[in-house]
C-alpha cells in the first residue's frame, strides 16, 4: 500500500493533492447531513415523514448548486466556485445549530445544499483540467478514499457528539469547511483551460442536455444516489427504531468509511483498465445486494454484514462514473458536465427521505430495503446496454 501511494504521489500534480488534503480536512467535520434526521426527529420532535420533506430541502439547494457551480466553474474559474462554496456552506451550517424557528432552518438547509455543494462540479472539473485521462479513475478513486477516510473519523465522532451535544456537530462541520476555503485561497490556483474548441463559446447547458448517452448515464446515477442517500435519512431512523443508539449507528456507518481506506486505492488501480460498463453493472448488483439485506436484519451484526457487502460496490461504482463523465465531456464544459451529473445527486437527495419516510411510515422497512435492491438490478442492465456507447466515445 505504502509503495502504491508513493507512486501515485509522483503521479499526480501538487494541485491535485492541495485538494486531496483540504477534502480531508472538510470531510473530518462532514457530521451534519448523516445526523440531521436524528436532530430533526428527536432534538426538535417532528415526525418521520415532516423531517424527510425538511431534509428534502437540502437535496432542493444540492440541485441549484449542481446548476449553479457547473456554470460558474466553467465561465468564473474552479478557484472562486470553490471559496464561495465552502465559505458560505460553512456559514449556512453554524447558522442551522443556533436557528430556533422551523422557517429559519428550513431556509439555512436549503442554502446548506446550495452553497454547501457547489463546490463538487468544481473540484470534479479542476482534477479533470491537471489530470490525464489515463490517470483521472486513480485520481477520482483516492479523492474518494480520503472521503471515505474522513467520513469514517467523523461518524465516529458525530455519534459522540449527537450523544452530548446536538450544536458541537454544526460548529465542527462549519470550521473545517472553512478551514478548506481558506486552504483554497492560499494554495490553489486556478485551471480553466484557456484554449477553447471551435464553436465552444456559443456551447453552453443546451449541448449538455442533447447529449443523450451523458443523460443516460446522469439518469442512472440518480437511480443509483436514490439507495445511497437512505444511508443518512432512513437507515438511522429504522436502526434507531429497531433498538440500536445513535452511537451504535455511527460506529456502523464507520465500517464503510474504515473498509474504503482500507481497498479503494487497490481495487481502483484493478478496476481502471478495465470495461467501464461491467464495472459500473457489477458494482450496482453489490450495491443492491448490501441494502436489500438491511430489510432482514434487525441486529448490530446483521447491518455490519450489509454495510460491508454494498461498501464493495460503492469502491467500484462512484469513482468510474466520474471518469466516465469526464471521458464524455469536451473541456470548455467540464463544469456543466459534471454539474448536471452532481445534480441527479441533488434530486435524489430530494427524492430519497421522501420516498424512504414514507416507506417507513407505510408498508415498512422491509419493503423500502428490497425496493433499493431491485432498483439497482435495473441499474445494473441499463449500465450494460449503454456499454458501446460510452466506450466508443471515450476512445475519441
Amino acid at each position: 500500500m505504502n509503495a502504491l501511494l508513493r507512486n501515485l504521489y509522483a503521479e499526480l500534480p501538487p494541485v491535485y493533492w492541495t485538494i486531496w488534503f483540504g477534502t480531508l480536512v472538510n470531510k473530518l467535520g462532514s457530521v451534519v447531513v448523516p445526523f440531521l434526521a436524528l436532530y430533526l426527529t428527536q432534538e426538535r420532535g417532528l415526525p418521520n415523514a415532516e423531517a424527510g420533506a425538511l431534509l428534502s430541502l437540502f437535496g432542493a439547494g444540492s440541485i441549484l448548486a449542481g446548476l449553479t457551480g457547473g456554470v460558474l466553474a466553467d465561465r468564473h474559474g474552479r478557484r472562486l466556485t470553490l471559496i464561495i462554496s465552502l465559505l458560505g456552506g460553512a456559514a449556512a451550517s453554524l447558522g442551522i445549530g443556533f436557528a430556533r424557528s422551523l422557517g429559519m432552518i428550513s431556509l439555512l438547509t436549503f442554502l446548506l445544499g446550495w452553497l454547501g455543494e457547489m463546490y463538487r462540479p468544481a473540484v470534479a472539473a479542476l482534477i479533470s483540467d491537471v489530470v490525464p485521462p489515463e490517470k483521472r479513475t486513480r485520481a477520482f478513486g483516492l479523492l474518494y478514499w480520503v472521503v471515505n477516510l474522513g467520513f469514517a473519523v467523523a461518524m465516529t465522532l458525530g455519534g459522540l457528539l449527537a450523544s452530548t451535544s446536538f450544536l458541537g456537530l454544526f460548529v465542527f462541520d462549519a470550521v473545517t469547511m472553512a478551514l478548506y476555503g481558506l486552504l483554497v485561497l492560499w494554495k490553489v490556483p486556478e485551471t480553466r483551460p484557456t484554449e477553447r474548441h471551435p464553436g465552444a463559446a456559443q456551447a453552453g447547458l443546451g449541448t449538455v442536455l442533447k447529449d443523450g448517452t451523458f443523460l443516460v448515464c446522469v439518469l442512472l446515477a440518480f437511480g443509483f444516489a436514490l439507495v445511497m442517500w437512505q444511508t443518512g435519512t432512513s437507515a438511522p431512523i429504522d436502526m434507531t427504531a429497531k433498538g440500536l443508539s445513535k452511537t451504535t449507528y455511527g460506529l456502523l456507518f464507520a465500517i464503510n468509511g474504515v473498509l474504503i481506506a482500507l481497498l479503494q486505492p487497490r481495487m481502483t488501480s484493478w478496476l481502471a483498465p478495465k470495461r467501464r460498463d461491467a464495472v459500473l453493472a457489477v458494482a450496482a448488483l453489490w450495491f443492491g445486494m448490501g441494502f436489500g439485506l438491511f430489510g432482514f436484519v434487525s441486529g448490530a451484526i446483521g447491518y455490519a454484514v450489509g454495510i460491508t457487502i454494498w461498501t464493495i460496490g460503492e469502491i467500484a461504482y462512484l469513482p468510474t462514473a466520474n471518469t466516465v463523465v469526464s471521458d464524455l465531456a469536451p473541456a470548455s464544459l467540464r463544469g456543466r458536465y459534471q454539474g448536471v451529473y452532481s445534480m441527479s445527486w441533488g434530486f435524489a437527495s430530494v427524492a430519497a427521505p421522501v420516498v424512504g419516510g414514507a416507506a417507513l411510515d407505510g408498508p415498512g422497512p422491509r419493503t423500502l430495503w428490497v425496493g433499493c435492491a431491485v432498483l439497482m438490478v435495473a441499474v445494473a442492465v441499463c449500465q450494460l446496454a449503454i456499454g458501446p456507447a460510452i466506450a466508443r466515445r471515450a476512445a475519441k
